[in-house]
Parts: C-alpha cells; structure tokens; sequence
C-alpha cells in the first residue's frame, strides 16, 4: 500500500502558487511600464490668468494707494471652480484638466491695481492716500443648463485710510457675465469679462464718492496726504 506525503504536497503547491502570483504581479507591472513607454500618460493641465485688464477711467485723486484683496478659505487654490444649478447647486467642483495660474485673489489684486491705477500720480504730488480692500465672496462658474452658464463675481469693496482698519466707505458689487461655450475656455473669457466690469464699476463708485458732500474722500482731504 503507497502511502502519500499530504504535508509535503500542500507546501509543493503553496509555492507554486506563490510564483504564479509573482509572475502575474510581475507581468502587470511590465504591462503598465510598456504603457508608459508608448506614451499613454496622463493627460496635460492647462493654466489660465485673467490677461490684462485696461485702466479704467480714474482721476490720480481717487486711485487707491494699492489694492489688497482677500479670499475665503476655499477660493485660496488654483482650481477653477464650478456649479451645476440644474442638478446639485450645492456642490462646489473643480475642472480636472484646467487650472488658474494663481489664487483668484492675487489674479484679481493685480487686475484692479492695474486697471484703477493704483499709487498713481498726476504729476503735481497729488495721488490718493486711500487704500482699496476687496473681500472676495464667490468666483465661480455657474451652469443654469447643460449649455447655459455664466461667471458669478461677487465682491464687497472698503475704502481704508493708509493706516488703520475704520472703512471710510463700504460697497458690495454683484457681476454675472454670460459664457459663450459650456466648458472652461468659456467660463475664463466671462470671468475675464467680469473682471473688467467690476473695474469700471468700482471707478463711478470712488469717482461719485468724492463728488458726495458727505461721504466726499478727498473733498474732505481724509485721503490726500497732509
């Protein structure tokens, strides 16, 4: 009667399944390695900025000294982010494959300091003493449809001394500019729309403050130097 070695062919066919799965490891491995060599990488990010953003139209009086603008926590990324109103409006998301160059804010402090001018002078010594602070609410891409969608800006701007936080006068400014195409080409060229249009607006607001008899900044000299 043969008698067999069962302990002695259960370790034989524990081994030979372990090289089985380090062959199959091992193929997957040179599989993905291959992949990589015939150039199936992942796909490349594209930066965008804001472009530049022509000087709106304000006297040297009434240009801030510099423009500092502040974000939420969650607008402090690159992200370019966007909503779907028509089916979770709640949900923030971001773009995979787009990115902005910089934080939305800084993109928009260098923005408006170059459209409203800021620090400048008229040649006669008589420049703002002002600063302008930008509190930036929501910057963000909204999709009412699958085709419809616009920019969404909203901003609450602060007219400051050159020292000291009291606002001398406070406004909040709403821009919602339509986007041409639903993807995120079109959502810069509206966001750059709206930027543009939120530098217009703040001019007419600081010029028509220093025309005001009671809230007038440089009329009651609190932003010309002494």
């Amino acid at each position: 009667m043969k008698t067999w070695n069962t302990s002695g062919t259960r370790a034989h066919m524990r081994a030979r399944g372990r090289i089985r799965g380090g062959a199959a490891a091992t193929l997957l491995v040179l599989t993905l390695t291959g992949c990589t060599a015939v150039g199936l990488q992942s796909p490349q990010v594209a930066f965008y900025d804001l472009g530049l953003v022509e000087a709106a139209a304000v006297a040297a009086a009434v240009a801030p000294v510099r423009v500092e603008v502040v974000a939420p926590s969650w607008l402090n990324g690159t992200a370019m982010q966007y909503r779907l109103a028509w089916r979770q409006p709640d949900r923030r998301r971001s773009y995979v494959e787009s990115r902005w160059v910089a934080q939305p804010a800084d993109m928009l402090s260098q923005s408006l300091g170059r459209a409203l001018n800021a620090g400048a002078d008229n040649g006669e010594g008589v420049a703002s003493r002002c600063r302008l602070r930008i509190e930036l609410d929501e910057f963000i891409q909204v999709f009412d449809t699958e085709r419809d969608n616009h920019v969404q800006l909203v901003v609450r701007a602060q007219v400051l001394p050159l020292r000291g936080e009291l606002a001398l006068a406070t406004r909040e400014f709403r821009r919602t500019d339509a986007a041409a195409t639903a993807d995120a080409e079109g959502g810069v060229t509206a966001a750059r729309m709206a930027v543009r249009g939120l530098a217009g607006d703040i001019a007419r607001w600081l010029d028509a403050l220093d025309r005001q008899a009671v809230q007038g900044l440089n009329s009651a000299g609190r932003c010309l130097p002494a």
